[in-house]
């Protein structure tokens, strides 16, 4: 029995136990959607729409995301251990209001994203790519973050003594985020 292509789906429509590997997906709507128990390995997403989609024991392994909407995806609904397998990658994506706190990030990409608003709290965010991504209003608290690359985002706001830092990479223009809450101000 043959399986039928991915398709866009309409808001609240379940797309349910699919395994796709290997392929790439273009400009895929699935906004509002629910994937329940799907697998993708080494997929490549490229702008796609998967805002507020819900992801019920769904894995991505090994996929990129390039230009994808993401918005208010709560990716703590994954399957358990999905995401360690093999690290993600997000260029160039609008991942704003996105949860993943408490997850293992470990070696994932956020390369030139916005990531408005997400919720990185206690997340395993170790040599993390996040470099040239916009984290206005992100969450860090708990979160470790050694060796992670931050050199050129923008809008960075931590506090170091809650998070762990050792190691992270930053430029000029990220540093100061760090400083916020000892009140020092560059002019």
């Amino acid at each position: 029995m043959a399986v039928a292509p991915l398709a866009s789906l309409v808001p609240g429509e379940t797309l349910r136990g699919r395994e796709v590997v290997a392929t790439d997906l273009e400009g895929l709507t699935w906004e509002s959607a629910k994937l329940v128990g799907c697998t993708f390995e080494e997929v490549t997403f490229t702008g796609c729409n998967l805002s507020m989609a819900i992801l019920t024991d769904t894995r991505f392994v090994d996929c990129t995301f390039v230009g994808c909407k993401m918005l208010a995806l709560n990716w703590t609904a994954t399957a358990a251990g999905s995401l360690l397998a093999q690290p993600l990658r997000f260029e160039r994506c609008r991942l704003d209001g996105a949860t993943f706190a408490g997850m293992d990030l470990s070696g994932f990409t956020f390369r030139d994203c916005d990531l408005t608003d997400v919720d990185f709290t206690e997340a395993e965010l170790r040599r993390a790519d996040l470099g040239g991504s916009s984290l206005a209003g992100a969450r860090f608290v708990g979160t470790d973050l050694r060796d992670a690359d931050l050199r050129g985002t923008r809008a960075l706001s931590l506090d170091p003594r809650e998070n762990r830092v050792k190691g992270a990479r930053l430029d000029l223009d990220a540093a100061p985020g760090l400083l916020d809450v000892f009140g020092v101000q560059f002019t």
